[in-house]
């Protein structure tokens, strides 16, 4: 049965539930990504169907299964998204903060949007569950559903 088990990559991740409680340990993303070279970027996983993901705690143990429902955030090193970022893509860099239940993040997205929806507002109306906000050399993946606020900051 070996053979038919989708090879991965272990990222190291911690994780901010709904409720507050903070897990550090690993994630697994497939090893082979369908729109790009590498594996699969975690934001692109994480707004995949499956409801539910394995976690490995650092501390030792089983790993544990979380509900992308009651995650309000994942962290991973920008690192681990080197490959095929938007970035990469045309489309403008906007910083901004993020208000979520007890959190608050300042950081960097970049809109890779269709013309004519360049907009803040836009991007965080698409489909996706989670968008990542770059925050230096971590990329926090936030579920858009658990935001209170979101303010666009001016660079001056």
């Amino acid at each position: 049965m070996d053979e038919l088990r989708v090879p991965t990559v272990a990222l190291a991740a911690e994780v901010v539930c709904a409720d507050g409680r903070r897990f550090y340990g690993r994630i697994f993303v497939p090893a082979t990504a369908a729109t790009h070279a590498g594996p699969t970027r975690a934001e692109d996983w994480m707004n995949e169907r499956p409801l539910f993901f394995p976690f490995l705690p650092e501390e030792g143990g089983p790993a544990v299964l979380l509900n992308k429902r009651e995650t309000l955030m994942l962290t991973v090193n920008a690192e681990a998204d080197a490959e095929d970022l938007p970035e990469a893509a045309e489309g403008p860099a906007h910083r901004i903060a993020v208000e979520a239940e007890n959190a608050r993040l300042e950081g960097t997205i970049v809109l890779t949007m269709p013309e004519g929806h360049g907009r803040v507002l836009d991007y965080l109306n698409g489909p996706q569950r989670f968008f990542t906000l770059r925050e230096g050399d971590r990329h926090h993946l936030i579920q858009k559903e658990r935001i209170t606020r979101v303010l666009e900051i001016s660079e001056e």
